[in-house]
């Protein structure tokens, strides 16, 4: 176990050390201007040693200054130049280089640097353009000989990046931490490493839902996809799908979920997941789908007035217009109107019309045949009108028989024919 006087032994050395090498290099310097004692000058190693000394100092990225005990700056590498945009710090007393509600930290750290002999900490120097640059600091005492203070060095690290890095982070954590979706990390196990608010609460666990599996929660008949998914994620490859979880509380939500793989600092694999809450969207996409098949129920029943319409031109009768192809559905639909009309208007003739039908083949003349037999069994007579002459000989061709179905040729004859039924109708009626 390192005890006090340990730390105070090591600072010692280390003060001792770096007195020499600094004597050392204020000798190289003096030397340089001419002003050298001829003992230093005439010393290679010594000479060699200061020389490597002043380049690693000179050259090296860290701030390092030497203050006196009054606060008179007397040395800065170009490094601590930089960092504070002062091309001459010599000579300067440190307190211009801190703004004026920092000095009392200033005046306790070298306090602390006297009678410890070490500081360290963080502070903010002040720049030449007025803007603060917060630095890490470890700050000594330089004794003499007979280990009184004689001066302080120290070394100043910039953390305008880390504490950038550190505010995106916070702003980051802020960011995921509120988020409305679900954000998740999971190891390629599924086990949960960690979960934003939004995914404890959809998931009903809150706090332990770390450490739980997904699949604990992801609906039984989801696993394949789930496991399909594991796989492709072990691919490098990107997943989008819908799975249904389901809640502590036994609810089952289906979400859309968004997954990728990333490797971690330490090389390890993990999951990154977002899951949106889809309940809201599949409540409208089925209220949506059930109002379009309210839609298209109703065009269905539009078209199928609009393709079988009936309708009564006196009392007694009723007239079906046909126009276009007949299939077997319509045919249906024809044979359906036809008896519903009859049976509404209690008509004793229906007329069909199929002037506007171009082709007439076995399954239309059967449809026909099998409409006047329904309508003869509520008691009414079907009148069968406009037949082209090419379509009476396709009737023949085909050996249709229209036996109990009144033929015209024209729509007129039929409309005139159940007028004059309808007038002796009436006529009988007042005899």
């Amino acid at each position: 176990m390192i005890t006090m006087p340990d730390i105070i032994t090591n600072l010692q050395a280390e003060n001792a050390a770096l007195r020499q090498r600094i004597n050392e290099l204020e000798a190289q310097l003096a030397a340089r201007h001419n002003v050298a004692s001829p003992s230093t000058a005439t010393d290679p190693k010594s000479c060699e040693e200061a020389h490597g000394f002043r380049v690693l100092v000179e050259t090296t990225p860290q701030a390092i200054g030497i203050v006196r005990l009054d606060g008179i700056v007397t040395y800065a590498n170009p490094a601590f130049s930089a960092l504070t945009g002062y091309d001459r710090l010599a000579g300067m007393h440190v307190t211009a280089l801190y703004f004026e509600h920092d000095l009392p930290l200033l005046e306790a750290s070298i306090r602390t640097i006297q009678s410890d002999g070490v500081w360290r900490g963080i502070a903010r120097l002040r720049h030449k353009n007025g803007h603060a640059i917060p630095v890490r600091v470890n700050a000594f005492v330089i004794r003499n000989d007979e280990g009184d203070p004689v001066a302080m060095t120290g070394t100043f690290e910039d953390l305008t990046a880390e504490l950038q890095r550190e505010e995106r982070l916070r702003l980051f954590e802020a960011l995921v931490e509120n988020a409305p979706d679900a954000i998740g990390v999971a190891d390629f196990k599924g086990d949960i490493i960690y979960a934003n608010a939004a995914y404890k609460t959809l998931t009903g666990y809150g706090d332990a839902l770390i450490g739980m599996n997904g699949f604990d929660y992801i609906h039984e008949e989801d696993h394949q996809a789930g496991q399909t998914a594991m796989t492709r994620l072990a691919e490098g490859k990107p997943v989008f799908l819908e799975v249904r979880i389901r809640r502590k509380d036994g609810d089952i939500v289906p979400v859309a979920a968004t997954m990728y793989a990333q490797t971690s600092p330490h090389g390890e694999a993990q999951i990154i997941g977002f899951l949106r809450d889809i309940s809201a969207q599949k409540r409208a996409e089925e209220e949506r789908f059930a109002l379009q098949q309210q839609v298209i129920e109703a065009q269905r029943a539009a078209i199928r007035e609009l393709s079988t319409p009936l309708i009564p031109i006196s009392e007694t009768a009723v007239i079906m217009p046909l126009v276009g192809a007949i299939d077997s559905a319509r045919a249906q639909q024809i044979i359906d109107a036809l008896l519903e009309g009859v049976a509404e208007h209690r008509a004793e003739m229906a007329i069909v019309d199929i002037t506007g039908v171009q082709v007439v083949d076995t399954q239309v003349a059967n449809a026909l045949v099998r409409a006047a037999q329904a309508v003869r069994l509520l008691g009414a007579q079907v009148v069968l009108t406009g037949i082209k002459p090419q379509v009476a000989q396709t009737l023949v061709q085909l050996g249709v028989s229209l036996e109990g179905i009144h033929t015209t040729g024209t729509l007129q004859t039929g409309v005139r024919l159940a007028l004059d039924n309808d007038a002796n109708r009436r006529r009988n009626g007042r005899q």
